[in-house]
């Protein structure tokens, strides 16, 4: 069992948050959210590693950022007296009594009272919620992880809000779980935000962050739901960072290192980027092992490694973060809608412990596989045009001048991971197949299978775009090509497709309002701009 050590705390603040909130909210504004109205629909985005990963939880720096692969949850009040749960992906249909977490509720709030807007202690809920659950505490698969995740935040919030009607929440997922992609986290924000919305904890969002007047919160109550979140993310992967969940949250790029603040990147270019999905399965426990048994028996020639990758990640922050413009007027430009906005400090010290290291596949291959960069019968040519082409403008010759430089980063760090006993046959099959086209991909997350990423050439063409799906499609492999560094945690103002009868990526392009609790106190302001 997870120690309250290991949840976030909560910033003292902000305790009259919750306080004040619940003194002037006399009814919880789910009632309202029945069939007629609409419902509540919330999404998060996933995340991708880009430097660093292993050597973060040895102290060294990371760079993380959000993949507009998202995960929705759709919340309705249930008039039957149970509360729903349902991850079609995950083939999970689950019921409860709704009466059986009052009782609950009522117990905690008598006997431990909350003062402020914290996340609830794992130490004293997590007990409970596996007994309410029925989840057995020998039960690790993804699936009971997931429900103990959701009735963690059920309880804390029905020990602060006694008023509660049974909801009935479905969560689709439109990246796969458990290949190092933010799924988790991303999981933990959509519930965490749609229950304390809902409960009245947290106000109605009233920042818009797209076209389609989807909306976001405002920094103090993102912070909120960040801590929740981070604790609840804590049960599905032990001491949790918080990274992942500061990610889903905030959306952007951020620069992570143990014992300090996460600094979200700005200014940062209009890069595009691919993942793959090797379809690995992977055992994070025992890869994060294999490192550090070799860090035991070679300490000095480990921790070379180890040092290389910091001095990566922090190469790559100075090649991400450009200087922001003198004072003339200009626009500066900005990554992540929301998060590029925020002051740096998406979590304290003492909420960090280590970066969470996602899946790794145990053994180690081949150094030489695809080391080196054009090689005979190599097709990139087809992607490949001079940066020094008179006819490129200086952002274009600047932009593919970055993508270089990350590229070759890209190929360094992910031969040092190869190095630490990460690597997978798989991800070295993908690296010589998208080698040829003069991209150097790089194993994101713990590695040994789960997901590889790489940038992408500016100038790269649909048509060699598709020539490199098919290519990895015959081998077996899923590729995306993902907005990265887009916004954070957003409520949608209509259905969102996934929830249409159909379901998945390609459900009709129809739209139905949704509804915000409270909704006519809320504003919609025009996109923040510098």
């Amino acid at each position: 069992m997870v120690g309250v050590e290991d949840s976030p705390s909560a910033s003292s603040s902000s305790s009259h948050v919750i306080t004040n909130h619940l003194a002037t909210t006399n009814a919880s504004p789910m009632r309202s959210l029945s069939s007629a109205s609409g419902g509540l629909y919330i999404s998060a985005p996933g995340k991708i590693i880009l430097f660093g990963e292993h050597a973060v939880v040895y102290g060294k720096t990371a760079i993380a950022g959000s993949i507009d692969l998202r995960t929705y949850v759709s919340l309705f009040t249930s008039a039957d007296g149970r509360i729903y749960l349902s991850l079609p992906d995950l083939q999970v249909e689950r019921t409860w009594m709704l009466k059986d977490l009052l009782k609950a509720g009522e117990r905690l709030a008598a006997e431990c009272p909350v003062t402020d807007d914290g996340p609830p202690s794992l130490e004293l809920i997590v007990p409970i919620a596996r007994k309410l659950s029925g989840a057995c505490e020998d039960q690790c698969g993804v699936q009971h992880l997931a429900i103990l995740a959701f009735w963690y935040l059920l309880i804390g919030i029905v020990q602060r809000k006694r008023d509660l009607l049974a909801v009935k929440c479905t969560v689709r997922f439109k990246l796969p779980a458990c290949v190092g992609l933010g799924s988790s986290g991303a999981f933990c924000v959509c519930i965490a935000t749609a229950l304390l919305q809902t409960a009245g904890l947290i106000p109605p969002p009233s920042i818009q962050v797209d076209d389609e007047g989807s909306l976001t919160w405002d920094e103090v109550h993102l912070d909120m739901i960040r801590k929740w979140s981070a604790a609840a993310e804590s049960l599905i992967h032990g001491r949790a960072s918080g990274l992942d969940a500061a990610i889903c949250t905030y959306g952007g790029l951020a620069l992570y290192k143990p014992t300090k603040r996460i600094e979200n990147l700005q200014n940062v270019p209009d890069l595009k980027v691919i993942l793959v999905n090797s379809r690995v399965e992977r055992n994070t426990t025992r890869l994060v092992q294999t490192v550090r048994d070799r860090f035991k028996k070679f300490p000095k020639v480990i921790d070379g490694i180890l040092e290389s990758i910091d001095a990566i990640s922090q190469e790559a922050a100075r090649i991400l973060q450009r200087p922001l413009p003198d004072e003339n007027g200009s626009q500066i430009v900005e990554n992540g809608g929301r998060s590029a906005t925020l002051t740096p400090s998406f979590a304290t010290e003492a909420e960090h412990h280590s970066l969470q290291p996602i899946t790794i596949g145990g053994r180690s291959s081949s150094l030489s596989s695809y080391a080196a960069g054009g090689k005979r019968g190599s097709t990139a040519s087809a992607i490949s045009s001079s940066s020094q082409d008179p006819k490129l403008s200086a952002e274009a010759r600047e932009l593919q001048h970055t993508f270089s430089k990350l590229n070759d980063l890209c190929r360094i760090n992910n031969q040092l991971l190869i190095a630490l006993g990460v690597g997978h046959a798989k991800v070295d099959q993908i690296c010589t197949l998208l080698g040829r086209y003069g991209i150097h991909p790089k194993m994101t997350g713990a590695g040994g299978g789960g997901s590889v990423f790489a940038f992408l050439k500016p100038d790269t063409s649909q048509t060699v775009l598709n020539m490199i799906r098919d290519e990895l499609s015959k081998e077996g492999y899923e590729m995306w090509q993902p907005p990265l560094g887009g916004p954070g945690v957003m409520c949608h103002q209509t259905k969102p497709d996934l929830f249409f009868a159909g379901g998945g990526s390609h459900a009709p392009s129809q739209s139905s309002r949704a509804n915000t609790p409270a909704g006519s106190q809320q504003s919609t302001p025009a996109i923040r701009k510098k």
